[in-house]
């Protein structure tokens, strides 16, 4: 008797354990479901500001969810994002430094983002930018250097500065599925004759906003042999025209912007370094 009273009592001890642990889980998705849905509205508030050029509002909405720790969801793309708004040709606090960093911890500490991909062709873009402004910067330095000396060099030319998630269906998303693996295996290509059946196909609700936004990043791509900045920029350009209320279209406009300074300081680069041999022949001429 006293044997069935002890596993009554276990029995009941253990359906209230239950009860507990049941109830504690319960609370804690409920938790993370609500923090996850205050995330996601900072990250579209962030993003309409980022759009209406609040550069400094649309800062404090991603830091937002980044205060939003120890859950962490989320903080992929706020930092994305962010990586964004310093990128962005009409910020004037931009900072490539610093969208070159943010990046950088997208790539390091969140190797499991859907972000992954576009993360490491942005870093490529902006140490391609920051190196070519460096070497602009030396190449100015050693023209102005020679131009006191010589007197015989022309000023050279100034440059100028200017200053969610959406799911796809049918043909066009097995389309873009393909197209992430092929550039994942560096099959640029291939990647591109995938993008562009998307653009083809005759369903009007196909994804041709992200097909472009493909097609100008894979041109872009510093990995890329048949790397083609002026077709790139021509692809970002038609997804801002054709899709102005795209989710990707205030990324192209960055894009845009960045890569056009980089191809203005590239030809500048190289019309400077006809400078310089040009002073070394004048150099050799006048050697006895």
């Amino acid at each position: 008797m006293g044997r069935e009273r002890a596993r009554a009592r276990k029995y009941v001890y253990f359906c209230i354990a239950s009860l507990i642990f049941l109830s504690l889980s319960s609370c804690a998705v409920n938790k993370d479901a609500g923090v996850r849905k205050e995330a996601q509205e900072y990250l579209m508030s962030g993003q309409k500001l980022l759009a209406q050029r609040n550069y400094d509002g649309a800062i404090d909405e991603y830091q937002k969810v980044l205060s939003l720790s120890p859950q962490k969801l989320l903080e992929d793309e706020a930092l994305f994002n962010m990586g964004l708004v310093y990128a962005h040709f009409g910020n004037p606090k931009r900072n490539y430094e610093k969208s070159l960093n943010l990046f950088l911890k997208v790539l390091n500490d969140y190797p499991q983002s859907r972000l992954q991909e576009q993360a490491k062709i942005w870093v490529g873009i902006l140490l391609e930018n920051l190196q070519t402004t460096q070497k602009f910067e030396r190449l100015k330095e050693t023209i102005n250097d020679m131009e006191e000396k010589k007197g015989a060099v022309r000023e050279p030319a100034e440059t100028k500065h200017y200053g969610v998630r959406r799911e796809e269906y049918g043909e066009g998303r097995e389309h873009l599925i393909r197209s992430q693996k092929l550039v994942a295996q560096r099959n640029f290509e291939g990647a591109v004759v995938q993008n562009q059946k998307i653009l083809l196909l005759p369903d009007p609700g196909s994804p041709k906003d992200e097909a472009l936004f493909n097609l100008g990043f894979i041109y872009a791509h510093f990995e890329n042999t048949q790397r083609d900045l002026e077709k790139s920029i021509d692809f970002f350009k038609r997804l801002i025209k054709n899709y102005p209320k795209s989710s990707f279209a205030e990324q192209a406009k960055i894009l845009v912007g960045i890569l056009e300074e980089y191809k203005e300081l590239s030809d500048l680069i190289q019309r400077l370094k006809q400078v310089d041999i040009d002073i070394e022949e004048m150099k050799r001429k006048k050697t006895p």
